[in-house]
């Protein structure tokens, strides 16, 4: 037999053997089958949908209610806030402010009672949107229309000699102002929640008279710098029924997932 019948037939030899033995092998567990590459895809956690409107707080100034009584000047005000996705927080702020000062190197007599009204929106930094606690920034537009009396020593002409009696009353004013503020609001308990805020504001424009510049202005404060600081500390009824419906929502399905398990 020639050398090429040998090679042809050991060839055909190993074509046909070779595949019965992998069969074998197989058969017997020796050598696994491989395995055949899976798809990878990726499941995000949903993340729960917090329905657009969540409720309203209302809240008092605790602070302003202690100044109005002990000092010379402060405001009694109350808010009323709308819990927008509990993100953002359109809020009207109303009371009345009122001074009556007499300034101690000049003997000037300050005096005015008078409503004042802020118009705003606070936002809600806080990432966790679902806890009862929050930190916000917010802005304020505030006006007031006040009538303030100011008097004080006779002003003496020092060329031609006499007095000129210092005394206006009512004077009709009309400001208007702008503020920014940062605060925090905590849970005491259930929906009764406690909240301060540090405020910066600015006097955007007041009504021009021959007199006197206002001293203080209701809602805004006094007026012996550009701009000036003001303190809240406000109790606050939160009707969150929102964040309610949202918490039994979340643990039903909690409750339905272990059921299934």
């Amino acid at each position: 037999m020639s050398c090429m019948t040998h090679f042809l037939f050991f060839v055909v030899l190993f074509l046909f053997v070779t595949p019965a033995f992998h069969n074998v092998v197989v058969a017997q567990g020796n050598v696994p089958e491989p395995e055949k590459p899976s798809l990878y895809v990726e499941v995000k956690e949903e993340k729960p949908k917090i329905p657009f409107f969540q409720g309203f707080t209302l809240s008092a100034d605790v602070y302003g209610i202690v100044q109005y009584l002990l000092w010379d000047y402060g405001g009694v005000e109350g808010a009323l806030r709308l819990n927008l996705k509990n993100t953002f927080f359109p809020i009207v702020e109303m009371g009345i402010g009122k001074c009556d000062k007499e300034e101690e190197n000049t003997h000037i007599l300050y005096k005015t009672t008078a409503p004042f009204a802020r118009v705003g929106i606070d936002f809600n930094m806080l990432k966790n949107k679902l806890q009862d606690n929050r930190l916000y920034v917010g802005v304020r537009y505030g006006i007031s229309k006040y009538d303030f009396d100011i008097s004080g020593p006779a002003l003496e002409d020092p060329v031609w000699g006499g007095a000129e009696p210092f005394d206006y009353r009512g004077i009709s004013t009309t400001s208007h102002w702008a503020e920014a503020l940062v605060g925090v609001q905590v849970k005491l308990w259930k929906k009764l929640h406690m909240g301060w805020a540090i405020r910066y504001r600015r006097e955007l424009s007041s009504t021009k008279n021959i007199y006197a510049k206002p001293y203080y202005i209701p809602g805004y404060g006094t007026t012996v710098n550009s701009g000036t600081l003001g303190f809240t500390y406000s109790l606050i009824f939160d009707m969150n029924w929102g964040m309610k419906k949202m918490k039994m929502k979340i643990k039903n399905e909690e409750l339905r997932v272990k059921n299934e398990e």
